[in-house]
């Protein structure tokens, strides 16, 4: 990977020093010199936040030595083309596309998901919203949504980010798998429970155990879902504490290794 001295050189190649560079894109002075030196690693919003500032794209940033190597038109690179509209339900209307053809993963954070509602199959819309590749993630259209809520915990928690694979007809929905459901109520992640055939319903059910009051099963029509996508990828920036069983096996292994030592004593 070469973030880091991609990052120095195309900071220097601008003119700026960290704390201009700093200023310009709201992270801190150290933050940048922390990354340009290998210490640390950026989140991707920050990774997109710095590919959209020195115009090239995410997949430049991280795996191309651009000191080398150059980098492309990222212009040329995010254009986009409008895909099925009008001919078909449940399909991706927009996707994002380089210049050789592969399709772009479309990134929908929270504060967007009002606008994305209204906005999936309009282009001028989808081109405002950030975009990127991730190694390992081809032959299929691939979209990425931030999770709000506690409605999934402890398996994705709020603010981790879900890479869905497009799913092109409803049949190929995986029963009580993580999918996210664009419908008319709204963006939702969840599993899904796939009954058209047996009551004309797909159930959505939350994971949670501790909100469970709050986050009931819920029922939805198929003409209601606008698109769908397959859970591929949970990025979690989430390091929680383990469950309290672990806890007990630690404290008894502990345990066992106190008793161990006594007997042998």
């Amino acid at each position: 990977m070469h973030f880091a001295s991609n990052l120095k050189f195309l900071r220097k190649k601008s003119g700026k020093t960290q704390d201009a560079l700093s200023a310009e894109v709201g992270i801190g002075r150290t933050t940048i010199a922390n990354y340009e030196s290998g210490i640390s690693e950026p989140n991707l919003e920050t990774l997109v936040s710095f590919a959209k500032y020195f115009g090239v794209s995410t997949d430049e940033l991280l795996s191309k030595n651009v000191e080398k190597d150059g980098i492309s038109d990222l212009k040329q690179n995010a254009k986009v083309v409008a895909l099925y509209q009008g001919q078909a339900q449940n399909v991706p209307q927009v996707v994002t596309v380089d210049r050789e053809g592969n399709d772009n993963i479309i990134y929908v954070p929270v504060k967007a998901r009002a606008g994305y509602l209204l906005g999936y199959g309009d282009p001028e819309f989808m081109e405002t919203l950030p975009t990127f590749r991730l190694p390992g993630l081809s032959n299929a259209t691939y979209r990425m949504f931030e999770v709000d809520g506690p409605s999934m915990a402890p398996n994705i928690m709020s603010g981790d980010r879900i890479i869905g694979e497009w799913i092109e007809r409803l049949d190929d929905i995986r029963d009580n798998r993580v999918h996210v459901v664009v419908h008319k109520g709204g963006v939702t992640v969840k599993r899904v429970l796939n009954r058209i055939k047996e009551r004309g319903k797909l159930y959505l059910k939350s994971d949670t155990v501790v909100h469970r009051a709050d986050y009931p099963t819920m029922e939805i029509d198929p003409e209601d879902v606008s698109e769908i996508w397959y859970g591929r990828l949970k990025l979690s920036s989430d390091f929680s504490e383990p469950s309290e069983v672990y806890h007990r096996l630690a404290d008894l292994e502990v345990d066992i290794m106190e008793m161990k030592r006594k007997l042998s004593e």
